[in-house]
């Protein structure tokens, strides 16, 4: 029995089809949203039912909670789920849903209102006896105040924006000389990108590595962790590649943010599926709570791969009130799984974002191997939102393998019209500090010159390569042409001959 009969996704893109999926063969109908720019995106036409919401801008179309709760009464649908990013955490959205007697999928209103910022992540971290990094628990207002205080926790540390997401604001000074110009420059960012200019200090930990645990839990009190998952792998705070189980971690260190999250859950009342992210270091072994996401994350994929579990179905059924259907002990880790965000962006110019129409498509296949994507051949990728086409997804028996299948997949998926980040994965995977595990948060800005060499040496053999093969048709029309010429200008001997004959009174026609 189906948990709802209709399900409004209140997303775009490959998270919007990737959960219309999952409604579909629940046995339920799927209804997607769309703003002008997106009239002809895949995700509109997967749907069984689509309603337009506004305009491109995404604050006049997927942010605007009245069209997206309208299009919904409209769609008759008995439940809405927010996909990640948009309006995923935001508690207005879960009170207009459930207002008019539509069920949220995700944790409650009032679950969220209790970690609005990521200082009340903190302090409920530190009640629940969940290690967070030395700082204090309130917005330090002034630079004399913060070199006051990182003055008390010691160097290095981090600036980070109090309501801040997506690795906006964040900034690490290393001594009291960077800290008033990175002071400033935290609070524009911040007040910038969230409307609040409030900046907090933590202690930056040693060669940081990110973990994150997948926190499962019913209405009920019941919790589980679906293991963890390494995104250490980012450019500017913005994770690349994420892989599941972490292979800087023992079974020890494993339990531990097992149990730590566990707690964190059991602090708040959570339920259906949360993220809890923790920034480690592999120098003194330490796990400090960062954050949690307060919905599926865009790297469940991976967890899915080696746990056997389907998270969004699981999340529906639990926000639709069902018990939660196994015990931590239960779960196992089968194999190793990589996620690699396929970005429409140009890694050798800084990572700027593309926009344009996909003019050629081919997805990599064959076994271990998954693409969840929002694009097909003539898909217009716009400039409004997040710069995420797709996600490859590959599955090995170990992690060695998983890499291999990884470098064979990446090298098979075309895609035309936009730049993308898929050449800069394969260089990642052939890179043997990669390989070996070796590396922290700073691994991109670490290697990025390196990585622009060989990035401009493949594109100037890709030019080379076209101006040969333009050269060698040039030619060969050339001399098609001459031959043309010359065929034209030679005796046609049917003439002759047949001319002759013909004038031959010995010839009989």
């Amino acid at each position: 029995m189906p948990p709802f009969n209709k399900v409004l996704v209140a997303n775009r893109g490959e998270i919007a089809i990737r959960v219309m999926k999952a409604v579909k063969e629940m046995g339920m109908k799927a209804v997607a949203v769309y703003s002008d720019a997106d009239k002809y995106a895949p995700h509109v036409k997967y749907a069984d039912e689509a309603y337009w919401i506004g305009p491109s801008p995404a604050i006049e179309s997927y942010l605007n909670i009245d069209r997206i709760v309208d299009a919904a009464l409209k769609a008759h649908a008995d439940a809405v789920h927010p996909g990640y990013g948009f309006l995923s955490e935001n508690p207005r959205f879960v009170r207009e849903v459930e207002k008019v007697g539509l069920t949220f999928i995700g944790p409650s209103a009032e679950v969220m209102d209790k970690i609005k910022d990521k200082l009340d992540g903190k302090r409920i971290a530190r009640k629940a006896g969940v290690p967070t990094s030395p700082g204090p628990l309130t917005p330090v207002e002034s630079v004399d105040e913060a070199l006051k205080v990182a003055e008390e926790i010691g160097y290095p540390i981090m600036l980070k924006a109090a309501g801040g997401g997506a690795g906006v604001g964040i900034i690490k000074v290393d001594n009291s000389a960077e800290l008033a110009e990175a002071f400033e420059r935290s609070k524009r960012l911040s007040y910038s990108a969230f409307g609040r200019a409030e900046i907090y200090i933590e202690k930056a930990a040693v060669k940081p590595k990110h973990i994150e645990t997948q926190l499962i839990g019913d209405k009920y009190g019941n919790y589980v962790v679906a293991f963890e998952r390494e995104c250490t792998i980012q450019r500017r705070n913005q994770k690349l590649i994420e892989e599941a189980p972490s292979p800087s971690i023992t079974w020890e260190e494993r339990k531990t943010i097992i149990e730590a999250s566990i707690r964190f859950g059991k602090e708040i009342n959570y339920f259906t599926l949360g993220t809890m992210e923790f920034v480690y270091s592999p120098v003194t072994h330490d796990f400090y709570f960062l954050e949690i996401n307060k919905r599926v994350q865009v790297e469940h994929t991976v967890t899915e791969f080696i746990t056997g579990i389907d998270l969004v179905k699981l999340q529906i059924r639990l926000a639709a009130g069902e018990y939660l259907p196994f015990s931590q002990e239960d779960l196992k880790i089968r194999g190793h799984a990589i996620q690699f965000r396929i970005n429409a962006e140009d890694p050798l110019n800084e990572f700027t974002p593309q926009s344009g129409y996909i003019t050629y498509y081919k997805e990599p296949t064959g076994p271990g191997v998954r693409v969840d994507s929002g694009i097909e051949v003539g898909t217009w990728v716009p400039p409004y939102y997040d710069p995420l086409v797709s996600k490859l997804i590959v599955y090995g028996q170990s992690r060695d393998y998983a890499i291999q299948v990884g470098l064979r997949a990446l090298n098979d998926y075309k895609i035309g019209g936009v730049k993308t980040t898929i050449p800069l994965y394969k260089l990642i995977l052939q890179d043997p500090d990669f390989w070996e595990g070796n590396f922290t948060t700073a691994y991109i800005s670490e290697k990025i010159q390196y990585f622009k060499q060989k990035l401009t040496e493949e594109e100037e053999r890709k030019v080379a390569i076209a101006i040969a093969l333009y050269n060698r048709g040039l030619l060969k029309r050339k001399a098609e042409e001459k031959k043309i010429i010359r065929d034209e200008r030679a005796p046609n001997k049917w003439k002759t001959y047949g001319i002759a004959l013909q004038s031959n009174t010995r010839v009989m026609w």
